[in-house]
């Protein structure tokens, strides 16, 4: 089994659980997310199991559980590899998020606790003038950011898809926009979406939010797209 990580990954490692199938569910995805499994690679359910040293059966459930994420994709003669994001794809993922993160903040205007606001306003903090010259710690620090959001809508529906699309965007790095003006211009979208939430202002934090997203979405279709 290939891997893009470094030697001895601790993310595949033998499995010792009553709950297989959700271990190594767990622990492919955790592979995935961190790139030790890059875009493409086959997910081989013999060499898994041999990795994992668990039976086959585990493995090739997680691995369709995996799919059905939109981390993995199923080919007909390949198999299942690990899915590989198209500017396309991100374009879509980006409008679902418009429209589902717009509508965790309009609730979480309402149901965030004053823990919740202060847990938003430090990853804001940290998310400055350091992280802004440091776009992999700037990237953790927005997921984390649209994490406490979505994760204190109140909606554990909305917040479960919500996930899954983060997950997904994970799987496009390269294609992400990292000038500093477009991580300048983030940040203070973020500090309206938080000052919106901070009022209790369910239709301006729905409004920032979603002119958010589709300003990324904007710029990274026109970054792409010029020669």
């Amino acid at each position: 089994m290939q891997t893009a990580g470094r030697e001895g990954s601790t993310v595949l490692q033998p499995v010792a659980s009553d709950r297989v199938v959700d271990v190594v569910r767990e622990r492919l995805r955790a592979a995935i997310l961190a790139g030790e499994l890059a875009p493409g690679t086959r997910l081989s359910v013999p060499e898994l199991a041999r990795h994992l040293q668990v039976s086959r059966s585990p493995v090739r459930e997680a691995v369709l559980l995996l799919v059905g994420e939109g981390l993995a994709v199923e080919h007909s003669r390949r198999g299942v590899e690990v899915a590989r994001l198209g500017l396309r794809d991100l374009l879509d993922l980006y409008e679902l998020r418009a429209a589902l993160e717009s509508l965790a903040a309009g609730l979480a205007a309402e149901r965030m606790t004053g823990t919740d606001l202060a847990a938003l306003r430090g990853v804001l903090d940290a998310q400055g003038a350091a992280a802004l010259r440091e776009a992999g710690q700037f990237r953790e620090l927005d997921a984390r950011f649209h994490q406490i959001v979505v994760q204190t809508c109140g909606n554990a529906r909305l917040a479960r898809h919500a996930e899954l699309l983060a997950h997904e965007m994970r799987l496009a790095g390269p294609l992400l926009l990292n000038t500093p003006d477009h991580l300048r211009r983030s940040h203070e979208e973020h500090r309206a979406i938080e000052h919106a939430l901070r009022q209790r202002d369910g239709p301006a934090a729905e409004a920032a939010m979603r002119r958010h997203l589709t300003r990324v979405a904007q710029a990274v279709r026109a970054h792409h797209a010029s020669p």
